[in-house]
């Protein structure tokens, strides 16, 4: 009776290995596939903000004038233009581009700012800031009234 019983044994051993080996190789693969996904949010992550940082950076440039009026010498509110630039954080390419619409009553400039990069996978991402420079003579812009 004892040979039965130990008979019906041979080879569960083996199975239960092999299953126990099955789980730790999907754990794994689970493992890495999260590490993964999570190198990928932390690089996205700090893409983004490199890009608001170049937007802002930009924003404060156009609203960086000196007079209002084209003045050799100095950066004026008149000549705060659409455009764009290209420049590279760590190892990804940026392309800032801005658009400047003029409003007249009363007078302000509208700024629209959006950095484009490429991630790892190939997508492109972007970022837009919009904000509004008063045309305001920098030299009262302090002055109590």
């Amino acid at each position: 009776m004892k040979k039965n019983i130990l008979s019906s044994q041979i080879g569960v051993g083996l199975i239960e290995t092999l299953l126990i080996i099955l789980f730790v190789s999907i754990s794994i693969v689970a493992l890495i596939k999260f590490q993964n996904y999570l190198s990928y949010s932390t690089n996205t992550t700090q893409q983004q903000f490199d890009a608001t940082i170049l937007a802002n950076k930009q924003i404060e440039t156009l609203r960086d004038f000196q007079v209002l009026n084209t003045t050799a010498g100095y950066t004026a509110y008149a000549d705060i233009a659409s455009g764009s630039t290209n420049t590279t954080v760590g190892n990804t390419a940026y392309t800032i581009a801005w658009t400047v619409t003029t409003n007249a009553d009363p007078a302000y400039k509208t700024l629209d700012v959006t950095v484009t990069w490429t991630d790892r996978f190939n997508a492109s991402k972007s970022v837009r800031l919009v904000s509004q420079v008063a045309g305001v003579d920098p030299a009262s812009s302090a002055a109590l009234k």
